[in-house]
């Protein structure tokens, strides 16, 4: 704090204005600290309530109640979604890419991203950075194909694997009701080394404890089991569960989207498997009242041997 000499006869009138100042400056000081001490108590306060965001009936009740639990939910659920984006665009090599646009999907003279390694699947997806033959910037967008980030999409090979887990551990740190982060994040543990299946499993069940009633998380755990443990029982538990979690409700996100529809296509295929072709149509028939129009679903529910 910076003060200067006054003549003699202001020195009281300021003594006491500096007085005025300094208690409000350590009032304000006392004030900053206890909000600091008390954050970390609002935020265990606001974590149960932020656990249960996965896309839910109830979800809009309780942000409703607990506006914190809104803001705190919020601002993590954003600073996952940043690190989801920059963990693509990490493992792309810092090469963005983006949907393609129903002119680009009907002319088919963008690239279409593909991957060679098999590490992701792109469905009709492209560069930000349009490639020479349709930039109509010419120059200017060579100038930016020289100084960013940019390769062909077509055919392309990702970072190492292992480069990226940390931050898939991180977003689900962060918010641990980022559904995306436990399904992608268990797929490149056990992408890294086939040996990880148990890590991946434990990946993906601390996924369902944050999120109890997320649809994608139970019907992937059920696919792991049926696929490479073979511990059929156990899948059946998970992807009921899975098809219990979406049965009063038809999810609008992506992810817990696919996940309901996948959870009824391997219920009936684990049937298959058991031989009980009647308990497959079955499945196959719940399958089709939610998703008339699946393919996979409609050969199942015809399938006689």
């Amino acid at each position: 704090m910076y003060l200067r000499f006054l003549p003699y006869e202001n020195a009281s009138v300021n003594c006491r204005q500096s007085e005025g100042m300094c208690g409000q400056s350590v009032a304000t000081a006392i004030g900053l600290l206890t909000a600091v001490a008390l954050s970390g108590w609002l935020v265990r306060l606001a974590t149960p309530y932020h656990t249960q965001r996965a896309e839910t009936l109830d979800v809009l009740t309780i942000y409703d109640k607990k506006a914190f639990a809104s803001v705190m939910g919020e601002f993590r659920g954003s600073l996952a979604a940043y690190l989801w984006a920059k963990t693509d665009e990490y493992t792309h090599g810092g090469v963005r890419l983006r949907p393609m646009t129903e002119r680009e999907k009907r002319e088919r003279r963008a690239h279409v991203a593909s991957s060679a390694d098999g590490l992701h699947v792109h469905i009709d997806e492209t560069g930000v950075i349009p490639e020479p033959e349709r930039d109509p910037r010419w120059f200017w967008g060579d100038i930016e194909r020289a100084v960013k980030p940019y390769f062909d999409v077509r055919h392309h090979f990702h970072r190492p694997v292992r480069e990226v887990l940390p931050l898939y551990r991180f977003m689900t740190w962060i918010d641990p009701t980022f559904v995306p982060g436990y399904l992608v994040g268990a797929q490149m543990i056990l992408f890294d080394n086939p040996k990880n299946l148990a890590q991946a499993l434990a990946f993906l069940e601390e996924g369902a404890r944050n999120n109890p009633k997320s649809i994608a998380i139970f019907t992937e755990l059920g696919r792991y089991h049926l696929v490479h443990t073979k511990r059929y029982d156990q899948a059946e538990r998970y992807l009921l569960q899975a098809v219990a979690n979406g049965a009063k409700w038809m999810p609008s996100n992506p992810f817990e989207r696919e996940g309901l529809l996948h959870a009824y296509r391997w219920l009936a295929l684990l049937a298959y498997k058991r031989g009980e072709l009647g308990k497959m149509r079955t499945w196959a028939w719940r399958g089709l009242q939610r998703f008339p129009n699946d393919g996979a679903l409609r050969l199942l529910m015809e399938k006689r041997e």
